[in-house]
């Protein structure tokens, strides 16, 4: 790694001085406005040499003998000028009605016009990222294109964001993108710490974990590319079968001199939803205050306690006793946070070699106190030619993150559990006794203040990702390329719990210290040949052919040290009880692929690809490579009609591809492990037990030699059209992705030894429709104004599952509801349970006035959306632009658990109307209307709470709009010294108008980790920002 940075420095600093004959010097502008034209191409014809315009639209360049000079543009006609004796050229590029206006980053890094795709792709600005303010790359994309939902866990800081592209692809591996970063593939695991011995799902509590894209800083990205479909993301195989995102990095130009920018951003956060809750009604029971009292030794949970107190608010009104009060616990407790964004970014080079160095600093605080995410890059991009065929460039970035995060979800040392139970009439702000222990309304759980300042989970990662590459081209028929990248990186994890604090393993409330060491390496090299051929002055040909390796290397290392015998002192010698466990996972892939693009008459397009592929996941003496092929068509109609019409453009595509789902490593063969036993409500027993170790069939599953890649076969078409020379873009597609042997576990016969044994089996469909619209509806030369909207839908339904199986839980989840893949049903749709009812949906009330809950459970609704949409206005004035881009979402399921505890304890504001009995609206088994009135402690906590209600009762049906972002910025164009300078003031989340009753419902209790969508269970909450930036340019 050593030589790979200094050979990125000296590259950085090449110098490829040749002698030339003449300097050539100029000015580019639009025909249209003449407005000059920054970041133009400007190459020596027949060579890899050139330059591109500066912000000003001016270059310099040096040429030879007899040089002819291509000037170019994104959406202009290419000019070719031969310089012969001119020394000044000043060139206006014409708009090219016939082209897309667009060059997109597709699969394996290859730009391509965007009129030749048959598949769809969408574009978002790196300006984009960095307008959001989002310090995830992927959370950055909420609401950007069609057919894309994100999902952030939290809005607390270094908190995961989920991206599913068209719907999940299969029920139990990974849902998510692939990630690819200039041309290689890069981790972005959501990796939870849990100990082997824990038997529970540990993402429904513990802390929300990073995703490893979080490392990317926004400002060093100049596009993304979203391959949604299989089509467009065949060529990268198995890892493609939900698709893939590239994002394109900055790099260096051709200027004079050396550009310096230079950003920092200034941003308040503060919580944007909480439930509403209560403030009339005391802590206690049956009207009567009661609160937890620790006793002499000022610890609660042992022997002299003179009271436990309790969660429940039925308590007196706190108006009728003069020694309560009302105390704003969620005001006092959240804060305002203040978080500071720095950008440094130097730039330079000459026709022969360029560089961009840059540094990035983060520092986010969170809303909840003692909560932070540091992230510091260094980064350097370098290309120079060697020979006029000769290319060597490459980038490598350090990445030193990591903060403090707190507790969530179902944890008695949560943050949000502790808050949202705390009575009215209680101030959690006295938190801990004169010795330091916990204090709170409740012995069992932790005080919300003690929980963040004395049981901090920390993380700190050190990351290096990078890529070199060396580039040959011979001539347009030869171009070859040999690129390898690494991803490497360690992330040391510490998790402690205080003596006292409940949030122990065990709630022994001895105090615990957990260490968890990650270390991840993925070695990426591709060897990709490169051409074009003209069989004619209509027809020709594009081929690629190609050869790639990947390897893949983790290792977890946990240990953990219970009942510790010096408080504060955390550090496993200090610890009575230890435990270590040890996991690693190695994978090799290789693969050979091709692709052909054909072309006829600048408007037929055809492109044909193949990728085979041998994984080390599949057992070595079955099949174990696997081939996955695509084809795509697309037809420029306007070419040949419709020429003398408003249809400036339009196209007609068509696309098939299949790619793949590798199956996790070992799972081919029958392994052993350590066995645990639990009853469902203590963490049980594991071996070793009793100094005696011990072995069994891990997890009693047999493994399977033939297994065999779950394939997603993806069928897509599309319409593109753009009216009045381009002032109207419309794009429509429509798409069907079935997957097929998706890897599932099948019941065996108990005489066997094993539960289950893994099979390719299952199949699911998405079936959608995605629609983007772009308008410019002002063009003046000093004003316009610009509207997108962008509309998607997605259906999806469990087709098949196996043998024996009438459904599959995704992951376990709580008592009465889970997330299924169930036949016939949308994929992860809530199962739970329900009231009963008669033939007119009316309830069927008990004979104690509570409703009756039916035998068994049933799907109660779909976590995803019904629909998505998204609109983007954008006006500019001069220098000035203002932009707005609201998102709205119709449907989709949330298990509102936090509400439903809520209810039954009386926090909730509902639950203040109690000084009254309730008749439940319903039925009696004879048919006649209820009329037995219930108690409000019963009405809330048995038919609106969880004290026994149906889980039906508490999941909600989701639909909000929200002002996702507003930004008003303004151009101060100088001279000399600073170039120009970017003030702007913006917000994230402005407005949020929602029906949901709790958090912010762009909620995610079990993180980008899990395959459960629609939970929350004292989530984290969501954040609105005010951001304040200014950019130097130098």
């Amino acid at each position: 790694m050593k030589k790979l940075l200094l050979g990125m420095a000296l590259l950085g600093s090449i110098s490829m001085a040749r002698a030339q004959e003449r300097t050539v010097t100029g000015t580019v502008t639009t025909a249209e406005d003449g407005k000059t034209l920054p970041g133009a191409n400007i190459q020596i014809k027949g060579t890899t040499r050139g330059t591109n315009s500066d912000a000003d639209g001016n270059y310099r360049l040096t040429v030879g003998d007899n040089a002819t000079l291509i000037f170019s543009a994104i959406g202009l006609e290419s000019q070719e000028i031969a310089v012969g004796t001119q020394s000044v050229i000043n060139v206006a590029l014409k708009a090219d009605t016939r082209q897309l206006q667009e060059v997109v980053v597709t699969a394996l890094g290859a730009q391509r016009e965007k009129r030749t795709l048959g598949y769809s792709v969408s574009n978002v600005g790196g300006d984009a990222l960095t307008r959001s303010g989002e310090p995830n790359v992927i959370q950055g994309l909420a609401a950007k294109t069609a057919g894309v939902i994100v999902t952030s866990a939290a809005g607390t800081p270094g908190a995961s964001s989920k991206i599913v592209l068209r719907g999940p692809s299969t029920f139990t591996g990974e849902q998510q993108p692939l990630i690819v970063v200039d041309g290689v593939p890069i981790n972005n695991e959501t990796f939870t710490s849990s100990s082997a011995d824990y038997p529970f799902n540990p993402n429904l509590q513990g802390v929300n974990n990073s995703n490893r894209a979080l490392d990317l800083n926004p400002d060093d990205i100049a596009s993304v590319s979203i391959l949604k479909g299989p089509a467009a993301a065949a060529l990268y195989g198995a890892r493609a079968g939900n698709g893939a995102i590239v994002y394109t990095t900055k790099k260096g130009r051709s200027q004079r001199g050396i550009g310096v920018t230079v950003g920092y951003r200034l941003e308040l956060s503060q919580v944007n939803k909480l439930p509403d809750l209560q403030s009339e009604y005391a802590q206690g029971a049956g009207g009567k205050y009661q609160t937890a009292d620790a006793g002499p030794d000022q610890r609660l949970g042992t022997d002299d306690d003179v009271a436990a107190g309790t969660p429940n608010s039925w308590g007196p009104r706190i108006s009728s006793d003069p020694t309560l009060q009302t105390y704003d616990n969620t005001g006092n407790f959240f804060k305002t946070a203040v978080s500071h964004t720095t950008n440094v970014a130097l730039v330079g080079g000459n026709e022969r070699a360029s560089f961009r160095i840059s540094f990035g600093n983060l520092m986010q605080n969170g809303v909840v106190p003692n909560t932070d995410y540091k992230r510091n890059t260094i980064r350097l991009t370098a290309d120079g030619n060697m020979t006029d065929n000769l290319k060597i460039g490459g980038t490598v970035s350090y990445i030193k993150s990591g903060g403090i995060k707190a507790q969530n979800g179902s944890n008695v040392a949560g943050v949000m559990l502790s808050l949202l139970r705390a009575p009215a009439s209680y101030d959690l702000r006295n938190y801990q006794y004169s010795n330091g222990y916990n204090r709170n309304y409740y012995a069992f759980y932790d005080n919300p203040y003690y929980t963040v300042y004395n049981n901090p989970f920390t993380d700190d990662i050190n990351r290096v990702l990078g890529n070199v590459y060396l580039n040959y081209h011979r001539s347009s028929h030869l171009d070859l390329t040999y690129k390898i990248g690494a991803d490497a990186y360690s992330d040391a994890r510490r998790q402690v719990f205080s003596i006292s604090s409940n949030g122990d393993d065990n709630q022994q409330t001895y105090g615990q210290v957990n260490y968890d060491n990650i270390t991840s390496r993925d070695i990426y090299a591709d060897l990709i040949l490169r051409g074009e051929h003209r069989f004619s002055e209509k027809f020709g040909i594009n081929y690629t052919a190609g050869h790639n390796i990947t390897s893949f290397n983790f290792t977890e290392n946990f240990a953990r040290g219970r009942n510790l015998s010096i408080p504060n002192f955390y550090n496993l010698g200090n610890a009575a009880e230890l435990y270590a466990s040890n996991t690693g996972t190695r994978r090799l892939t290789t693969a050979v692929f091709g692709q052909a693009d054909f072309d006829y008459a600048n408007q037929l397009y055809l492109s044909l690809t193949g990728r085979n592929e041998w994984s080390s996941t599949f057992d070595r003496t079955k099949k174990n490579n696997f081939f996955y092929p695509s084809a795509s068509l697309s037809w420029v109609f306007t070419e040949t009609v419709l020429k003398n019409s408003p249809v400036t453009f339009g196209k007609l595509r068509l696309a098939y591809a299949e790619s793949g789902i590798p199956p996790v490593p070992y799972r081919t063969r029958t392994y052993f492990g350590k066995p645990s036993f639990t009853d469902g409500f203590t963490n049980g027993l594991i071996f070793p037990y009793g100094g005696v170790n011990g072995f069994a069939y891990y997890n009693q599953i047999v493994g399977t030699p033939d297994l065999r890649p779950e394939r997603v076969k993806g069928l897509e078409a599309g319409l593109n059209v753009k009216f009045l020379q381009n002032r109207i873009d419309l794009d429509v597609t429509a798409y069907q992705q079935t997957t097929v042997d998706i890897l599932l576990q099948r019941p065996t016969a108990p005489a066997s030894g094993f539960t289950a044994s893994y099979t390719n089996s299952g199949q699911l469909r998405n079936r959608g429709l995605e629609v983007m619209l772009g308008i410019n509806a002002v063009r003046t030369p000093a004003f316009t104004w610009d509207v997108n909207l962008n509309w998607s839908m997605n259906r999806s339904k469990v087709l098949r599952l196996t043998e024996g199986v009438t459904e599959v839980s995704l992951e376990s989840a709580f008592n009465g509801i889970g997330g299924y893949a169930i036949v016939g049903e949308p994929l992860g749709v809530l199962y739970g349970t329900q009231w009963q009812r008669n033939e007119q949906d009316q309830l069927i009330i008990g004979s104690n006035g509570i409703p009756l809950l039916q035998g068994a459970q049933s799907n109660i609704g779909n976590p995803y959306p019904l629909w998505l949409g998204n609109l983007r206005n954008t006006f500019t004035f001069k220098g000035i632009t203002l932009t707005a881009l609201l998102d709205i979402r119709r449907g989709g399921a949330i298990w509102n658990g936090t509400y439903a505890r809520l209810q039954r304890i009386g926090r909730t504001q509902e639950s203040a109307d109690r000084e009254r009995t309730y008749v439940i609206p319903g039925v009696m088994s004879d048919g006649s209307p209820n009329t037995i009135a219930v108690s409000a402690l019963d009405y809330f906590g048995r038919y609106l709470g969880d004290n026994g209600g149906a889980a039906e009762q508490f999941v909600e049906n989701v639909n909000w709009v929200r002002l996702r972002e507003v930004a008003l910025s303004y151009r101060l164009k100088l001279k000399k010294y600073v170039e120009y300078v970017d003030l702007s003031v913006s917000s994230r989340n402005l407005y949020l108008k929602t029906n949901y009753k709790g958090v912010d419902p762009e909620t995610s209790l079990t993180g980008a980790g899990s395959n459960l969508q629609g939970f929350d269970y004292f989530n984290n909450p969501g954040t609105r920002s005010y951001i304040f930036s200014v950019n130097f340019g130098f």
